[in-house]
């Protein structure tokens, strides 16, 4: 086969791809200025992002191919991954979602959209994959709130991994697929967290978010009511830490406390250094998000600091972010 024709070969697949996914692909209007994108998600169900549903008591979908739009009903929302799930009567086509554990950096993907008549797309590869915390436990360093109350600049708050892409997301492309080469859903696309250059909630984490909404209409987290940053360990703190702490070499240095939230209720001071929740260290911020689950709001949790040089122990309640 020659280069030119090995070409065309790509191009005529990244075209299919396209035409795969669009049977999969709506039209979601819940706010004034340009409609969004959704994917159909089986049963009924239609995956979009958080921040394009402005009004929830009008919302209008039109699926690919069709003429007039449907009244969508709003299932439930996670402002934390920016995801929002939707239901509409009729027959939907389900996207297909790829394996996202298995996408790899250097992959070619496809940014499509149809906040038009037409599915909108654009190519590139994917260039990072990236780990978040969930907001309730700490807030990274650059972290800030927005004036609806939600953190913006450090990524999404709801944990895990999340994925860049060199992809441009065309106005209305928010709530829209990431492909892959054979038109499978690799993850649903958001420009909330990072203005300009958005990034994408991997299939597998959209699925679970989907099961969450479906069946309970929002989702829970824990939170602490802190601004944290990863601090190292001076080797003579270090060596007054015992059993499982023993060893780590790095802390969560309390930089804000909110008012009246469960750390400050707890005794939490600016200043600590948080090194272990239940007994398992907290050496990086992902440590502390990952046992601030919604198994954990309302539960007492033995909070390890370094306090005055000295290692201290407090009992914090975690509650539920409003």
């Amino acid at each position: 086969m020659t280069e030119d024709n090995s070409l065309a070969a790509v191009s005529d697949a990244l075209a299919g791809a396209v035409e795969r996914i669009a049977p999969s692909l709506v039209t979601v209007s819940a706010r004034r200025r340009i409609p969004a994108t959704g994917v159909a998600w089986g049963d009924g169900l239609i995956v979009t992002a958080d921040h394009v549903i402005e009004h929830e008591d009008d919302i209008k979908v039109r699926l690919h191919g069709e003429d007039d739009a449907r009244s969508a009903e709003l299932v439930g929302r996670d402002p934390s991954s920016d995801l929002a799930l939707l239901r509409v009567g009729g027959d939907l086509t389900a996207a297909e979602a790829s394996d996202a554990e298995a996408t790899r950096v250097g992959h070619l993907v496809l940014a499509v959209g149809l906040p038009g008549t037409s599915p909108e797309a654009s190519l590139g590869v994917v260039s990072g994959i990236g780990t978040w915390g969930r907001r309730g436990g700490g807030r990274g360093r650059g972290g800030r709130r927005s004036g609806r109350g939600r953190r913006r600049g450090t990524g999404a708050d709801s944990g895990g991994t999340y994925l860049r892409s060199d992809t441009t997301f065309f106005p209305g492309f928010s709530g829209g697929p990431l492909v892959d080469a054979h038109g499978r859903v690799v993850g649903i696309n958001t420009s909330r967290f990072r203005p300009g250059n958005g990034i994408t909630i991997p299939s597998t984490a959209v699925a679970d978010v989907v099961a969450t909404l479906a069946q309970h209409g929002r989702i829970r987290r824990a939170y602490l009511g802190i601004g944290s940053q990863v601090t190292r360990l001076p080797e003579a703190l270090a060596a007054k830490l015992a059993g499982d702490l023993a060893g780590i070499e790095s802390g969560l240095l309390v930089v804000g406390i909110e008012a009246d939230s469960p750390a400050e209720n707890g005794g939490l001071l600016v200043g600590d250094i948080l090194v272990g929740l239940g007994g398992s260290p907290l050496s990086r911020t992902e440590d502390l998000q990952e046992q601030l689950g919604a198994d954990q709001v309302g539960v007492a949790a033995e909070l390890t600091v370094l306090r005055g040089g000295e290692p201290a122990t407090l009992s914090v309640t975690p509650s539920e972010r409003p």
